[in-house]
């Protein structure tokens, strides 16, 4: 998992090589105006999912993926997340589903952090992390990148 800010993604797109992309999409001119949906960067390969919800406490499950890294961003409010590493989670709460490429488990978070503002969080496959667990309602983009 990395936690930085924007003005630093730069540092990371010799991670990946569809960081770029992936990154220079969340740093469009005004990423706030994005309305709820699906945007294609790089047809299944690089994705946005754009959306408006309310978070459901800390009480929200871990999860995790395996063909797709997350990119996380909070375009408006705060959320708040959990995170533990795959190699520690061992309740399933539901069996990985390789359609929508995610499990999710029962394991408590190990530790929480808030994104906002200009922060990004990237989560691997071996990350597990429960989002949407404050309980204010956020404007959020995940990108999906492919493993």
């Amino acid at each position: 998992m990395i936690i930085d800010t924007l003005d630093n993604c730069c540092c990371y797109t010799k991670l990946h090589k569809l960081f770029k992309p992936a990154f220079e999409f969340l740093r469009k001119e005004n990423p706030k105006g994005y309305k709820e949906g699906r945007y294609e960067i790089i047809k299944n390969d690089v994705y946005a999912l754009v959306s408006n919800a309310s978070g459901c406490g800390i009480k929200s499950s871990l999860e995790a993926h395996r063909k797709y890294i997350d990119i996380q961003l909070a375009l408006k409010g705060e959320d708040l997340i959990g995170y533990r590493p795959l190699c520690e989670c061992s309740f399933k709460k539901t069996p990985y589903n390789t359609k929508k490429d995610c499990a999710f488990f029962n394991d408590k978070s190990k530790f929480w952090f808030k994104l906002s503002g200009n922060l990004f969080a990237i989560f691997f496959p071996e990350d597990a992390h429960a989002p949407l667990s404050g309980e204010s309602e956020i404007l959020k983009i995940v990108i999906k990148v492919r493993v």
